[in-house]
């Protein structure tokens, strides 16, 4: 029998396939930085999110005032550009990789890959201070995380991944629905694969498209796919045709139509330990 939030969602929105299933586990997070998206891990409530999304920690944001606007279009596009640098890096390291008398180059774009990292990693922090700078007199409140009835938590608290755009925060509810995961490293190419998310504020919106390619490796790994992945796509769920969440949708290769990238699944339990104990 359906508990807490999961019966919730099953009585105002009854799923009536895979993908509205999986609709039912994504939240719509609005926070000083904009908008985004996550999706709920296990029935204790965790979500998973980009952390360029949510970071905010400072008592201050600018996000009341022109300045605070232009501020975080600025710091905004600058992410932008720094999270296609980073993908293009990578997929130079991956072509390098192997050959023989690369190994200097290599060493290079790793060392160049991990300091763009750093920098986005840094960009929150710089709005944070800036705006600070500026005077903004609101109050830092948190950030918010909706589900698909219009039920609205408010969040204080988020952990964050180093060296990936990662973060988790738990709802304080309990019996939450959540996404099944699948393997990624099991597709195909040309697998469908939908994303669900708010691009440009529409929310709960879903988009269709194939598994492109693995690209990179390690913690440099990521999940190519056609399906769009737009601003407010960012940390929601790149999901199977049966609804099983294979990553975490987080930039789209500037420039370019079609060229989307998904941080793998497995990237969340290895940065969050923690959650492999989660009941599910």
């Amino acid at each position: 029998m359906l508990e807490g939030l999961e019966a919730q969602l099953a009585r105002s929105f009854p799923a009536r396939n895979a993908i509205e299933t999986a609709r039912n586990s994504t939240v719509f997070i609005r926070s000083g930085l904009g908008v985004g998206s996550g999706f709920i891990l296990d029935a204790s409530c965790h979500v998973i999110t980009s952390r360029h999304v949510v970071d905010i920690d400072a008592p201050q944001v600018a996000s009341n005032t022109v300045d605070g606007a232009e501020l975080r279009a600025r710091l905004g596009a600058e992410a932008q550009q720094l999270q296609a640098n980073i993908v293009e890096q990578m997929q130079l390291r991956a072509a390098l990789a192997g050959q023989p008398g690369t190994n200097l180059q290599v060493l290079q774009l790793d060392e160049r890959i991990e300091a763009m990292q750093q920098e986005l990693a840094s960009l929150p922090g710089q709005l944070n201070r800036e705006g600070a700078d500026k005077g903004a007199p609101k109050p830092f409140n948190g950030f918010t995380a909706t589900l698909v009835d219009g039920t609205e938590f408010t969040v204080w608290r988020a952990e964050y991944a180093e060296g990936r755009d990662l973060a988790i925060f738990q709802l304080p509810a309990d019996h939450c629905p959540h996404l099944d995961r699948a393997s990624s490293a099991r597709l195909l190419q040309g697998e469908r694969l939908y994303t669900i998310g708010n691009p440009s504020g529409l929310a709960y919106s879903v988009t269709a498209g194939i598994f492109s390619g693995d690209r990179g490796a390690g913690k440099e790994r990521f999940l190519q796919t056609d399906a769009p992945i737009n601003p407010g796509n960012s940390g929601g769920p790149l999901i199977t045709e049966n609804g099983a969440v294979v990553g975490i949708n987080t930039m789209n290769l500037r420039g370019t139509q079609g060229i989307g990238f998904a941080i793998p699944i497995e990237a969340v339990y290895q940065d969050f330990p923690q959650l492999r104990s989660a009941p599910r």
